[in-house]
């Protein structure tokens, strides 16, 4: 943002106003932080559509994959200490950690695990104990990472680069096992409480009082419904898990725009943070979006426009967030969300664009309900589908059924605590699709018929039917 320029709160409470109510969105706060200033911290819409509550940048969220960041700096602490090489195997510090390949067991690295470059399989997010699971107990993660014993990778370790929350189960382990102290424990003590975050948190017990905001999910008319939160020590704690407000989110991202300092103190040697933030692995194009991006440690790094931007989403398909600093210009923007859309990622990046004088490139698309599409072809859209390259967007087969006039996916069904995980299709054209629920809503879908064969873009990701 150029110097002595006002901040463009009015633009900022129109753009995030519009894209909430395109995206259909119950609830987000921010804070902007401009020049070590927090210029910004605003909730807005509810934090629960069932009591009216407001959102406030107190609300706190499930956070979701921005946690990796917090990970990956308690591991470079470690790292600090002597006590952790990044390039080690993995079973020196876990001699007991398996994967059905016992070549693969033995050379797959911490930095690999975390990086992604593992050839670890994606989390099923299909799967009903997936980010819900009550299981607490202390050694819930050291069971998990023995669950991956029977697992066949997707290549061999190093050789290819696929999102999988599974290296951060391992970095999770890792840190209990060096720091002989609960994950979220050690967390707790080395970087909640040095940041200042007051009410940061792994679990609501944690901090009585602590004001929680509702989660929520997409019913088949794109209307948001209070849902539940996710919940899973074994499979998630260290990749997803932790709750943040907008106001402690800018304070860990103030953090980062500081060289990993709080306060005059280091959280990281200047070495380790310089290694948080360095790009480490290529993000292949099916995976990133528009142009270059990498994965370093927790982020994802990006040159826009000749400036290195640094981000990372969340999503636990009730909850999440949108985290962006661009330290160049001293520039961070922080997105927490009680629902998982679309709009958090696109109110983070048109914020960080406003700030700099542009235009937001990115917008909900916008579904107009007087549309009556051609129907026709939709029997042909139903079926089973499978993904035609490994991604996480796709995680098993997808079975679109047609039902009362709707397109809908069911993921699982539902239990005495859960709505049933329904992806509903709303019509954006006659076989083009914007998808609401299950932490899908903004996502595009769209298909083509030719003759007995029906293909389709589901998120980016090509897919095609199975024959009946």
């Amino acid at each position: 943002m150029p110097r002595g320029e006002q901040v463009p709160l009015g633009e900022i409470d129109s753009f995030v106003a519009e894209q909430m109510e395109l995206g259909r969105a119950p609830g987000l706060a921010l804070s902007v932080r401009v020049d070590g200033e927090p210029v910004l911290e605003r909730g807005y819409g509810v934090a629960d559509v069932a009591t009216g509550a407001a959102m406030t940048e107190r609300s706190g969220v499930v956070i979701g994959s921005t946690t990796k960041a917090l990970t990956c700096t308690a591991l470079l602490q470690l790292v600090d200490r002597g006590l952790l090489d990044l390039d080690a195997p993995i079973q020196r510090y876990l001699p007991a950690f398996r994967v059905a390949d016992p070549e693969a067991s033995a050379r797959m690295t911490v930095r690999q695990a975390v990086t992604h470059t593992a050839g670890l399989r994606p989390s099923a997010a299909d799967n009903p104990n997936f980010l819900f699971n009550d299981d607490v107990a202390d050694d819930a993660l050291e069971r998990y990472i023995a669950s991956l014993a029977t697992m066949d990778l997707l290549w061999p370790p190093g050789a290819g680069w696929l999102y999988a929350n599974d290296g951060y189960c391992i970095a999770g382990r890792i840190i209990e096992v060096l720091s002989g102290q609960r994950y979220e424990e050690y967390v707790r003590q080395n970087l909640l409480v040095p940041l200042g975050l007051k009410e940061a948190a792994f679990w609501p017990e944690e901090r009585p009082g602590l004001q929680m905001a509702t989660p929520h999910d997409y019913d088949h008319d794109g209307r948001p419904y209070p849902s539940f939160r996710a919940r899973n020590r074994a499979s998630a704690a260290a990749g997803s898990q932790l709750i943040l407000n907008a106001r402690d989110a800018g304070r860990w991202l103030q953090a980062m725009l500081d060289g990993g300092r709080v306060d005059g103190t280091r959280l990281l040697s200047e070495h380790g943070f310089a290694e948080l933030i360095r790009p480490q692995a290529e993000i292949p194009p099916g995976e990133r979006g528009d142009g270059e991006a990498w994965y370093a440690l927790g982020w994802m790094v990006r040159q826009l426009d000749g400036t290195t931007v640094i981000s990372h989403g969340g999503a636990t398909i009730t909850m999440g967030s949108q985290f962006i600093v661009v330290p160049g210009e001293r520039l961070a923007v922080a997105v927490v969300a009680n629902s998982v859309s679309d709009v958090t990622a696109i109110v983070g990046e048109g914020v960080v664009a406003l700030l700099q004088g542009r235009r937001p490139v990115r917008s909900f698309p916008r579904v107009d309900p007087s549309f009556q599409p051609e129907t026709s072809l939709w029997p042909r859209l139903t079926g089973t589908y499978r993904a035609l390259r490994p991604q996480n967007k796709v995680t098993g087969p997808w079975t679109i059924v047609l039902d009362g006039g709707r397109l809908r996916v069911r993921t699982y069904p539902g239990d005495s605590r859960r709505r049933p995980g329904d992806i509903f299709l709303l019509p954006l054209a006659d076989t083009r699709f914007v998808l609401f629920g299950r932490g899908r809503t903004g996502g595009i879908a769209e298909f083509e018929v030719d003759g007995r064969e029906v293909r389709g873009i589901w998120e980016g990701v090509p897919i095609i039917k199975e024959h009946d």
